[in-house]
């Protein structure tokens, strides 16, 4: 059978559409202290390399969306203008967003937030897959979501798209 170049790539582009970008490094979650079904309020690294914390962003929304992601990651990519759409149409009504960035380089992460003109808040350690919070929760492929109140309890996790919206607007 002869694979032609058009074929490997509608396969590769069909892999990422479908899937999201995979951990290849299958390491044991970070032990928390916190139930699973609360999220943890971690130290969280903004773009000027100042800590913050998790709870402050979230205790300011009714439903706050942690969304994992990264610049290489094209599944990410793909997902944000839904992202910031979702975001436009319910800042007002108490939504807020948090990203959580699997980037190991400041300069690629800094960019990937400028080219997709993310509005939210965004932080990173820059340590990839070994991030704390990602660990903690046991993140094996980007995106991934996961959507908390504003006591820090998780309602949901892994929507993308329409599951998204749909899981919000019933929530707001």
């Amino acid at each position: 059978m002869k694979i032609t170049y058009k074929t490997l790539l509608i396969g590769v582009a069909t892999v990422l559409f479908m899937g999201g970008c995979h951990s290849n490094a299958s390491k044991a979650p970070v032990e928390s202290s916190v139930a699973k079904d609360t999220i943890a309020n971690v130290q969280l690294y903004d773009l000027q390399r100042n800590t913050a914390n998790l709870y402050d962003e979230i205790s300011k929304n009714k439903l706050t969306v942690i969304d994992f992601w990264a610049s290489w990651c094209g599944p990410c990519r793909m997902e944000a203008p839904n992202l910031i759409e979702i975001y436009n149409d319910y800042k007002d009504k108490g939504l807020g967003f948090v990203g959580i960035s699997l980037d190991g380089e400041y300069k690629k992460w800094t960019e990937g937030i400028e080219q997709l003109q993310l509005p939210w808040p965004q932080y990173s350690d820059l340590r990839q897959w070994d991030d704390t919070l990602a660990r903690m929760y046991n993140i094996e492929s980007i995106p991934h979501t996961i959507i908390v109140n504003s006591k820090g309890e998780i309602l949901a996790q892994g929507l993308r798209g329409d599951e998204l919206r749909h899981f919000i607007d019933t929530q707001l």
